[in-house]
């Protein structure tokens, strides 16, 4: 593992590198590693996509068990009558089409750890079954009349505040607290901020071929700046649209496309070298001319969307402000050819890109 003061911090394990750089998230990361030591279970509060499971391998690796399997099972993500079968496994015959014997998850865990995604999402039926094998350490298979002992770390987590739930009724106060020997919280994104360029980063070596493209400045600020409602999760679907959008050699803010779903707009571009208060208007007016001029709802839907006509914005305007094409470019911190694809790209998406401007 790489000392804790390395830029960016990876904890690298077989399975994926992890990175503890906010200062809040080393402390978390520490946190972890003290309770792997133990057989505790644990419970992993915080909000969808934030990464719980990222921590969960952390204790798992870090743990005696790191050996032994580790099985994760999202719980809201199946079927009430399929979640016993899933847990527990099933007999031959238990059931038609069960023509063999079926290990469920926590047979398959044993020896390792069991994380249990989304366990305020399960049924009540069902938590009283999973309180009998936690407290017993043997499940009984659906169909199956004797019991098969079983030893693995459970390690849960929710994006609910269970206890909460207990009070509603909605949850087992006894699996409350069987689940909840030691608790963890995992911050949302926008309260990691250090965490977000390498996470960008390691998306970036996972999603893209050497030479791995670099991350501007002022992409990288956008990224800090951005309130990531859908987290981890979401930055990764970013960082996937940007590398579709990027030249190949440097992401930058213009490659930089928010989810406009989650009702925020793309925020403001800061990072320029020209002031395109004046060619506004001409701007705008040539916006509303090719509005005019076309009838296809196609272009101007387009036309709606923020992002694309922000990055037009800003070509078209160092356009008008620079005395050559070459120099648009460095004003607008690309180089020439970057300038020439981006132009291209925005009039294959429908911009209207006046072809006195177009030509480079």
């Amino acid at each position: 593992m790489l000392p804790l003061d390395k830029e960016p911090l990876e904890e690298q394990s077989d399975t994926q590198p992890f990175v503890f750089v906010d200062e809040q998230s080393t402390q978390l990361f520490k946190l972890a590693c003290k309770v792997a030591v133990t057989d505790v279970s644990v419970l992993i509060n915080g909000p969808t996509g934030a990464g719980k499971e990222v921590i969960a391998r952390v204790i798992h690796e870090s743990s005696p068990r790191a050996n032994g399997p580790f099985i994760a099972i999202n719980c809201a993500a199946i079927p009430a009558s399929l979640a016993e079968d899933m847990l527990f496994g099933h007999e031959k015959g238990a059931f038609t089409g069960a023509n063999s014997v079926s290990t469920g998850c926590f047979e398959q865990a044993n020896g390792g750890t069991l994380f249990l995604d989304e366990v305020g999402e399960m049924p009540m039926e069902l938590q009283a079954k999973l309180l009998r094998v936690l407290q017993e350490k043997q499940v009984t298979r659906v169909g199956g009349s004797s019991s098969v002992a079983v030893d693995a770390r459970i390690v849960a987590a929710t994006n609910i505040n269970l206890k909460q739930a207990v009070a509603m009724r909605a949850f087992r106060e006894d699996l409350y607290y069987r689940l909840s020997g030691f608790k963890l919280t995992q911050l949302p994104l926008n309260q990691r901020i250090k965490d977000i360029a390498p996470l960008a980063l390691l998306m970036i070596q996972k999603h893209s071929k050497k030479p791995f493209p670099r991350l501007s400045s002022c992409a990288k600020k956008l990224l800090e700046d951005y309130s990531w409602p859908g987290n981890v999760r979401e930055l990764e679907n970013l960082i996937c649209r940007s590398l579709i959008l990027c030249n190949g050699e440097e992401i930058l803010e213009s490659d930089i496309m928010f989810d406009e779903e989650e009702g925020q707009s793309a925020p403001e571009m800061t990072c320029r070298n020209f002031d395109v208060s004046d060619s506004q208007e001409i701007f705008l007016n040539d916006i509303e001319k090719n509005n005019k001029a076309s009838e296809l709802p196609h272009e101007r839907f387009l036309m709606s969307n923020l992002r694309n006509e922000v990055e037009l914005q800003n070509i078209i305007a160092a356009l008008k402000i620079a005395p050559t094409r070459n120099e648009a470019a460095e004003k607008l911190g690309i180089s020439p050819r970057t300038l020439r694809y981006k132009i291209n790209k925005l009039r294959d998406l429908g911009m209207p890109v006046p072809a006195a401007y177009a030509r480079i």
